[in-house]
């Protein structure tokens, strides 16, 4: 059995028979194609989209057993298979392995509980390719919902020959880039976590179909440029506005969609760069040619234009891509920025000017010490959830779908008080909490560190309190480590947590956007004052207001209490002065927010694995300089110089079904670097 815990496991990786699980309820698809029939029920399903009312998405609950024909004849037996599509992701067994893939292998998180050898050994840079935590399969069974939506969306929505008056091919072309984006990102994580995997596109239904696909690993950048591609041609369909806040940022509308283009852009930009003198590399789409010498041995690749695949091109599409990435932030940002006037101009009367002239969207702590300050950037956004900053979040209602993941990796909140659970806040992040604009870790006026973790605690390893906080208030912003207790504190119990899971929010895309100014600026080896003060503009309003406490240097000087006590930094400054920075330095403070911003959310790992595609060549095929953006023992810095040490193995038990040399022929071939650990 599977960790799925009921498909066999020669129906892995996208192979396997189509599965729908609800509350322990099964829809299993099996050679006979028999379905189980969809009836709507009383309760909710929280879809990813989490649906606000029983007229929009309700619990799937089995009642008999119908062909397959019979089964896709109206619009519900679609929306049945969507909602099992992003409640996959939803599930634990898959955000257990965003956590661990994207944040258990940074220097964010440590290890509270040490029994625990499979994260110790994670931490440690020693990886297990028999460890279940490498298993991929909760992720291609998403994959295959996405085809099974896809394809079937298409057959009941042919012109003049429609199963279901009410849904025509306009409204699936809006499902089609909905789906096609849910795709993109299980691929995406996929690609950041294995760099190179099989790429399905086509929906498995039977034992014997399963069994007969047998998929290769397909070059990580590669698959990037086809998502990409996919949803540009496919973005102008996507909804704008799907009605309830909950469903726009469940469910992926038009700025979930540009946000993930944003970012798949920056990534694959780094995996272009200089992408022929990295190590096991091929191609770089899909239907690129490879060329061969006299023996028949590939030297080679060139694009389906003719086009040499060398350095030179790669460099020039990085760039390329760089300015796409750079775009479609702006263009998320826009929108929520049109979502955000139409809410202020609601309470117009009692905005402050600051809220009427910010340059972006954001929720703004009050800049002033007094007692009893919210954290309203906080609150807004974890607390109570599809704020106006969310871009794409996974829905939980605390009872139907609870966030388990929290509450196992992170911490509980009881009788109140917080018990760390097997990770805690890493104590690099707690070093500089007596400074401000620390180069790692929070300063002493940054509220981030009260979001982050519970510090008045009085154990030395402190718990990560991020999600698990319902809201707090503090009764000063001079000196985060200095504060002993909370006021109006509230948390969400471990029986009930409805902690929303942030895939992306506006705080991301505008670090996407500096960031991609700064790589642009480094490719191009100089960069103008406009963009450095657009990058650091960027930068700097995210550190302005989590640090309300903070003024700038000229007003430290006439207050000889916040000069004394260093509350002053020239990232507060107004005009962005740009002095003496640099593409560098912009990229470096780019790293900082947002280890700052996203501790605990799944992004520390991959942002620097994504810094070391970036950077392979020029440090002599080494990634040190990835590996110097955070704070990590020598002998893990000495077990991962290579680029693919950088990424997961393939699980071992995958390798027994769709291995290469397999008897019954398989096709993967085992992560060079972790192959010594594979049993031969």
């Amino acid at each position: 059995m599977d960790s799925e815990g009921f498909l066999p496991h020669c129906l892995r990786h996208g192979r396997q028979c189509f599965t729908i699980h609800h509350r322990n309820k099964f829809i299993i698809m099996n050679s006979k194609k028999i379905y189980t029939k969809l009836l709507l029920a009383g309760s909710l399903i929280l879809m990813g989209g989490a649906m606000t009312s029983c007229d929009d998405y309700l619990t799937l609950l089995p009642t008999d057993q119908l062909p397959e024909e019979n089964f896709w004849q109206d619009k519900s037996d679609l929306d049945g298979v969507r909602a099992g599509a992003y409640s996959q992701l939803a599930k634990a067994s898959q955000t257990e392995k965003i956590l661990q893939w994207g944040e258990l292998r940074s220097d964010n998180l440590s290890l509270n509980n040490v029994s625990n050898t499979a994260v110790d050994n994670l931490q440690n840079a020693v990886l297990q390719p028999s460890e279940g935590m490498f298993d991929w399969s909760g992720f291609y069974t998403g994959i295959n919902y996405c085809n099974l939506v896809l394809e079937k969306g298409l057959d009941m929505t042919v012109p003049g020959k429609e199963v279901d008056p009410s849904f025509t091919r306009a409204d699936y072309r809006s499902y089609r880039a909905e789906m096609l984006a849910l795709r993109s990102l299980y691929y995406f994580y996929l690609v950041r976590s294995f760099r190179d995997v099989p790429y399905v596109t086509k929906s498995v239904r039977t034992d014997a179909e399963a069994r007969a696909s047998k998929s290769a690993a397909v070059p990580g950048v590669a698959i990037l440029g086809e998502c990409i591609d996919s949803l540009e041609a496919n973005v102008n369909y996507a909804a704008k506005n799907l009605g309830s806040d909950a469903d726009n940022c469940g469910r992926f509308t038009k700025k979930g969609i540009k946000a993930l283009l944003a970012d798949m852009c920056l990534w694959r930009a780094c995996m272009l760069k200089d992408y022929v003198s990295k190590e096991n590399t091929a191609q770089i789409n899909m239907d690129d040619i490879a060329v061969k010498d006299e023996n028949g041995n590939v030297t080679g690749y060139t694009t389906k234009d003719g086009k040499t695949i060398n350095n030179a091109l790669c460099n020039d599409l990085a760039k390329a891509y760089l300015e796409k990435a750079k775009t479609y932030s702006q263009e998320v940002i826009d929108l929520l920025y049109e979502k955000y006037w139409e809410e202020l101009q609601k309470n117009l009367t009692s905005a402050t000017a600051e809220q009427k002239t910010q340059p972006y969207p954001m929720y703004l702590n009050e800049r002033k010490i007094t007692n009893g300050i919210i954290d309203n950037s906080y609150l807004n956004n974890f607390g109570s959830q599809n704020s106006l900053e969310s871009v794409f979040e996974l829905q939980y209602d605390g009872t139907t779908m609870t966030n388990g993941t929290v509450n196992n990796y992170l911490s509980i909140y009881s009788n109140n008080t917080f018990t760390p659970g097997t990770m805690v806040l890493s104590n690099n992040l707690l070093s500089s909490v007596t400074s401000v604009d620390p180069e790692i870790g929070f300063g002493k006026s940054d509220l981030r560190l009260l979001e982050t973790c519970y510090y008045p605690y009085t154990g030395t390893e402190k718990p990560v309190s991020k999600f698990v906080t319902q809201n707090f208030s503090v009764t000063s912003t001079e000196d985060m480590s200095q504060l002993n207790s909370f006021s109006n504190i509230s948390g969400r119990t471990s029986s009930s947590n409805n902690a929303h899971w942030p895939v992306y929010r506006l705080t991301d895309v505008m670090l996407i956007k500096a960031e991609a100014i700064a790589r642009l600026g480094l490719m191009s080896g100089s960069i103008s004052e406009a963009d450095l003060k657009e990058g650091y503009k960027l930068i700097n309003e995210i550190f302005k207001r989590n640090n309300p406490a903070l003024v700038t240097p000229a007003e430290a000087q006439a207050d000889a209490n916040k000069l004394s006590n260093n509350l002053y930094s020239d990232r507060l400054n107004e005009n962005y002065n740009v002095t003496g920075k640099s593409a560098t330095t912009l990229l470096s403070n780019v790293y900082r927010e947002r280890q700052r911003e996203f501790v605990a959310e799944g992004k520390r790992w991959y942002d620097i694995v994504r810094q070391a595609e970036f950077t392979y060549v020029a440090n002599q095929k080494s990634t040190s300089s990835a590996l110097a953006f955070g704070s990590f023992k020598q002998q893990v810095t000495n077990r991962l110089s290579k680029l693919y040490s950088l990424y997961n193995p393939i699980y071992s038990e995958e390798l027994k079904v769709n291995g290469k040399g397999q008897a019954d022929g398989g096709k993967l071939v085992q992560n060079p670097i972790w192959d010594r650990y594979t049993k031969k």
